[in-house]
């Protein structure tokens, strides 16, 4: 039965609900932990090893040093129903959470709930714990409870109907056989769509860069090709694990912010545990696959992973820190692809990346700003656009002249029979550089440049032409 259908209150049962998972897809123990991740790691490191034996203790911790407004969760808007709802009918309505209840306070009168029932430092308010607690409060069968995972059992068990929140149909058998009058909500609305959007698969463009060393190098073995192909999905697996670790610490920015707000997590259509979790599988999985493939190409994605934790965690922070950290992470992916199969990196390669990669950093980071003058999280004001830009078209040109030299260079006479044919190369990269930095200072680019550029036909052509012109100087 859906919520629609509900059959109108004839009593007064008092209506009791839970947070993590049913009024909010989020879970407040997680998210106060991120944020102290990011803000003193050193506590937040020191209290992972007492989740597992002092849980009400950790939640109790967090709480204190990361107060969660009520304001930045989101709501499932079926269990919002069911509340205004029997608030309608005069029933009053409880929470009943283990999260700690400082943490629960603000949502709490945001919901106009009566009292609440949490964990308070020391009794972690959970499964059978909290159903003695509301048997205590209002006898057996003496309350409607509203919950959403398998620990909640011993509580619908207690209550006098039962009412699940996003449930499996293993677990809506279970809580149907307690109570065959139970109720179903749906949990968070997105569904594997939402995952898929989550993954940011048009990011896995990015991950072309491992070809081209190969490229570079006129590599013609197929099994060459296999395995770069084969270190490509592992990148596409551990970059979508980071990107669901980065939207997990970028949630309370994330959820303030005009598009990054329609993101699945900020959005509420994702439940952050089982989030986590899947960035957990995906960043084992990618690892994993790497190291089977190349020891080098497995180190490669393991300093990647080191570094894109500490760009989260601290660099992201840091003026112009963050822009090399991120020009370092596109750089990774011309290494891993070098690495994986042994194929020799030239300087010039070396060189022409690192201020190519810079100018992207600079484009990205221009863009944050021009959308957010404050640039909620970062290390940079509305003021730094001019600078940006200076630095950016600086960096452009340097990738260009190196990319000059080189064609003038001894190495490419026995690369390339017809070498002259590379120099369209330059005005190419001159204009779509100069095009993709403009954009970006007048708020027009897409987020991430790469991204961008997928989406816009004048990069396609650009790209067209620089293939024809790489083509042309072959043998």
């Amino acid at each position: 039965m859906s919520a629609a259908s509900q059959p109108p209150a004839d009593d007064a049962t008092p209506l009791v609900v839970d947070v993590d998972g049913s009024l909010t897809p989020g879970n407040l123990l997680l998210e106060g932990l991120a944020r102290l991740l990011t803000t003193a790691p050193h506590r937040a490191l020191g209290l992972l090893p007492l989740l597992l034996f002092r849980r009400a203790y950790v939640k109790r911790k967090v709480a204190e040093a990361m107060p969660l407004p009520a304001e930045s969760l989101p709501r499932n808007p079926q269990v919002a129903a069911e509340i205004g709802a029997a608030k309608a009918a005069g029933r009053s309505v409880y929470l009943a959470t283990g999260a700690d209840a400082l943490a629960v306070a603000p949502l709490a009168e945001a919901t106009g709930a009566k009292e609440t029932f949490a964990s308070d430092g020391r009794i972690n308010l959970v499964g059978r714990t909290k159903a003695r607690t509301l048997v205590a409060a209002f006898g057996h069968r003496g309350f409607d409870y509203v919950g959403d995972e398998r620990r909640d059992l011993p509580v619908w068990r207690s209550a006098r109907r039962a009412i699940g929140v996003g449930l499996g149909s293993r677990l809506r058998a279970k809580v149907a056989a307690v109570d065959p009058a139970a109720r179903f909500l749906a949990g968070p609305g997105g569904g594997l769509a939402a995952y898929w959007r989550a993954l940011r698969p048009s990011h896995w463009s990015k991950n072309t860069l491992l070809f081209l060393p190969l490229a570079a190098a006129h590599e013609t073995a197929l099994a060459s090709w296999l395995i770069v192909l084969g270190v490509f999905a592992a990148f596409a697996a551990l970059v979508s694990g980071t990107y669901l670790v980065n939207d997990l610490f970028d949630l309370p920015h994330d959820r303030v912010h005009a598009v990054k707000r329609r993101r699945p997590l900020a959005a509420g259509q994702l439940r952050l545990p089982r989030a986590a979790g899947l960035a957990v599988v995906l960043v084992a999985a990618g690892l994993a696959a790497a190291f089977a493939l190349s020891l080098a190409a497995g180190l490669c994605l393991t300093l990647y992973l080191a570094l894109t934790l500490a760009y989260t965690l601290a660099l992201r922070r840091q003026l112009f820190l963050d822009l090399i950290a991120l020009a370092g992470l596109f750089a990774l992916r011309v290494l891993a692809g070098a690495a994986a199969v042994d194929v020799p990196i030239s300087a010039w390669l070396v060189a022409f990346c690192l201020f190519l990669f810079l100018a992207l950093a600079i484009a990205k980071r221009t863009t944050a700003l021009r959308g957010d003058s404050a640039s909620a999280g970062r290390a940079y004001v509305g003021g730094d656009v001019l600078a940006l830009a200076v630095l950016g078209g600086a960096s452009s040109f340097a990738a260009v002249v190196v990319l000059a030299f080189y064609i003038q260079s001894p190495a490419v006479a026995v690369l390339y029979d017809r070498p002259a044919a590379l120099w369209l190369a330059c005005p190419l990269l001159i204009y779509w550089l100069g095009r993709v930095l403009l954009l970006a200072n007048r708020g027009a680019l897409d987020e991430d440049p790469i991204v961008f550029a997928l989406r816009d036909r004048a990069s396609w052509l650009t790209a067209l032409a620089l293939l024809v012109a790489f083509v042309a100087a072959l043998p």
